[in-house]
């Protein structure tokens, strides 16, 4: 029989290029493009990944070994990833193997989990009965497993233990009694229902199927443009911008159940994981179990298990952050990126890729439509809509006939000059109380985490900073300085680390010192904190907006993540603290970045009532500012495209940002400066223009210092032969690393 050969790409290896294996007979039917398999490299046995199967070969046969075997319970990579891995190679700079480490979240399958199941082991006509004489006998903890086991086969102790609030002995006693039997079973637990056990639901079954409903004007023609052209086989990009409260999710909701209708299945990305709980409850009232999660808080087992779901064709809908795009999908449909401006979007760790960009690339190889929905789309994406290169979709009012909130600019100066050294405008404390007489709900969004921003010495001026990074540790209310980059973390000094000196002291404010605020300023009110500190557990973060949308709490106190797409029906107010705090990062979208959190902040009130918002600030006139007051994104929008076409900044420039890291200064800085001098000295780069080396904002992290270079063109392909090209000369430099990150 003629040879069959795969080119493999070994995994956790240096070495960035395919090796050619031969195919043995009894895999031959086994091994497809992505598939994992184990080889022998060497004289050791490493696990590669097959990326192309040919029937010729340049090699020398007789030289050739063959593939082992393919590994047991372990996912494979189908086609279209394996082609959206190369794509990520050649985009982003990274080795073949770190690309396919990248498409495949999902290894190895863990083992299963063998958990107790209790069932009963008396009469149904007995049942009633008994229960009434336990309960006499004021024995109701008994009582309440057989109420609960009335309607089931079985429950897990896990859920009798938790929910129903009754310990191991007394289920142990009961079984003694025989009311019970105590068995053991194998779980194959679906995640989704403990977020609907959280709500009281027990099975999707029980979802409460949404009411009828009549999608308005503007919602009908988005989702018509979209049948249309699915229709005609024409798969487009849309953008679909509307005001917050405008209905978008229910649109691309009608659009999924039109793509489902025709055989195909539909990726939704949401920003984080804190909006699992409305988004789930909202897909699974509309698609039932067919609905299949991905996210890092989920086990071993629940992320296998979901795949192994989405690759069975036992889900139509998988929702998730950014990983959710590398679902096994097959017939993919469409792709839905909600909340498309999110920097969360954004992949900091190698490749450092914009899961928009690997959005459409992955399309593109699969022929679906792709949404982008937005209120505060980037000014990247809206140009691209009124350069006609993808679809412009609008909603323009609110779908509930409601009104946008009324929005208040307060200048904190002037609060300052009346004497109110208060974090709290007089204006927002009045609205404050108002709402707590009212019995309606408040959010306070504070773009900073810890209690307060840094420490630093009043007589030598120096701030604690991490010994392992380059910037200031924040002040937790435990008294700890902790590292946000590396998390490395000291007691509270008592004494300055510099110069000894006794008068050291924390600036600025964080949420744990707005919460520790608010509860000062109003005592009888209920007030939960919600960031990344406080949701660091497993559907924590689920459980809280559960709380707070059930009326638990009447002040909900919150980073970025509580102003992202929640919709509260009894928010009536929004209090912005300190605006504009990110106008002062430096970067070329800090106003982009302050316009879509305010945006988005002030959105969240008045979802289904009058509703007010707050915006407290330094620096009332900046245009950011002001259009989101106004939730006005035109005019935001004209003033940031003329800044960047006046700076040069995507999307009126092509930018190549290159971030040099070594754990040897010397050889950084080497390596660096050499590397600019080969770019200007190319003819093919003369008309680039190079910015740097320089120094980032944070110079040093984990220990390993870093350089940046900027490169600017108009022409996108120069940007990758200038990236290849620093490639090259990284070979002369074995200490140090690249990242690179376009646009």
């Amino acid at each position: 029989m003629k040879n069959l050969f795969a080119d493999i790409i070994i995994a956790n290896t240096n070495v960035d290029r395919p090796f050619t294996y031969i195919i043995p007979e009894k895999l031959r039917d086994s091994i497809i493009p992505g598939c994992p398999v184990l080889i022998e490299f060497g004289k050791i046995v490493k696990k590669g990944y097959v990326i192309d199967i040919r029937e010729n070969t340049n090699v020398d046969v007789s030289k050739l070994k063959s593939i082992l075997s393919i590994p047991e319970r372990e996912l494979s990579a189908d086609e279209n990833l394996l082609s959206l891995a190369i794509w990520i190679k050649h985009r982003y700079g990274v080795s073949f193997d770190k690309a396919i480490a990248t498409v495949m979240p999902v290894k190895l399958e863990a083992a299963e989990r063998v958990s107790n199941e209790i069932s009963l082991n008396i009469d149904a006509e007995c049942l009633d009965k008994k229960i009434e004489e336990l309960i006499k006998s004021r024995k109701t903890a008994r009582a309440r497993v057989l109420e609960e086991l009335k309607t089931k086969t079985s429950l897990p102790q896990s859920f009798i233990n938790k929910e129903l609030k009754v310990n191991s002995a007394t289920l142990k006693k009961m079984e003694e009694e025989g009311y019970i039997v105590i068995g053991s079973k194998k779980r194959k637990v679906n995640p989704l229902l403990p977020i609907l056990r959280s709500l009281g639901i027990e099975d999707f079954n029980d979802v409460i199927k949404p009411k009828e409903y009549t999608l308005n004007a503007e919602q009908e023609n988005a989702v018509n443009t979209f049948k249309y052209d699915f229709e005609i086989c024409s798969r487009n990009t849309y953008l679909l911008h509307g005001i917050t409260g405008s209905g978008k999710t229910l649109v691309f909701i009608n659009m999924i159940k039109y793509v489902i209708s025709k055989g195909y299945k539909a990726i939704v990305l949401i920003p984080e994981i804190s909006l699992t709980y409305q988004t789930v409850l909202r897909m699974a009232e509309h698609f039932g179990d067919r609905v299949a999660i991905i996210n890092s808080k989920l086990s071993k087992n629940e992320k296998f298990y979901q795949f192994e779901r989405i690759k069975n064709d036992d889900a139509d809908v998988i929702i998730g952050p950014r990983s959710a795009i590398f679902a096994p999908v097959k017939n993919l449909g469409l792709i839905v990126i909600d909340e498309e401006h999110d920097s969360a979007y954004k992949n900091e760790n190698v490749p450092t890729f914009n899961v928009r960009d690997v959005a459409q690339k992955l399309s593109e190889i699969t022929n679906a439509s792709l949404v982008l929905a937005s209120a505060t789309p980037t000014p990247e994406t809206y140009n691209r809509a009124m350069e006609k290169k993808i679809k412009l979709l609008e909603l323009k009012t609110r779908a509930k006939n409601t009104t946008l909130p009324k929005v208040s600019i307060v200048d904190m100066r002037d609060e300052l000059k009346r004497g109110n050294r208060s974090i709290f405008s007089d204006k927002l404390r009045t609205l404050i109380e108002d709402r707590l007489r009212k019995h309606e709900q408040i959010m306070l969004f504070m773009n900073r985490r810890g209690y307060s921003s840094f420490v630093s010495c009043r007589s030598c001026g120096e701030a604690i900073k991490c010994k392992h990074c380059d910037v200031t540790m924040t002040l937790h209310n435990n008294n700890r300085l902790v590292c946000h980059y590396c998390g490395y973390s000291i007691d509270l000094p008592k004494t300055c680390p510099s110069c000894n000196s006794k008068y050291i002291a924390n600036f600025g404010t964080g949420t744990q010192k707005l919460e520790a605020m608010t509860r000062a300023e109003f005592p009888n009110a209920k007030v939960l904190r919600m960031d990344t500190d406080s949701v660091s557990k497993k559907n924590s973060a689920n459980d809280m907006i559960r709380d707070f949308a059930n009326g638990d709490a009447d002040i909900l106190i919150g980073t970025q993540m509580i102003v992202k797409g929640h919709d509260f029906s009894n928010v009536t107010l929004v209090g912005i603290m300190a605006a504009d705090t990110s106008l002062y990062v430096s970067n070329y979208t800090s106003a982009q970045r302050t316009f879509e959190l305010l945006t988005q902040a002030a959105g969240r009130a008045g979802r289904a009532k009058d509703g007010e918002a707050v915006i407290q600030t330094y620096k009332p006139e900046n245009y950011a500012i002001v259009a989101a007051a106004a939730q006005d994104y035109k005019r935001y929008f004209d003033n940031e495209i003329a800044y960047r076409s006046l700076g040069g900044y995507p999307p009126a420039c092509h930018m190549l940002t290159v971030m040099f890291s070594s754990i040897k200064e010397e050889e950084l800085n080497k390596c660096a400066s050499e590397t600019v001098k080969i770019i200007k000295s190319e003819a093919a780069f003369k008309k680039s223009m190079i910015i740097g080396p320089t120094e980032p904002s944070v110079s040093k992290v984990k220990d390993y210092y870093r350089k940046l270079v900027y490169i600017k063109n108009a022409n996108y392909d120069i940007l990758l032969n200038i990236q290849k090209k620093i490639e090259e000369s990284l070979g002369n430099y074995r200490n140090v690393g690249a990242i690179y990150d376009f646009n």
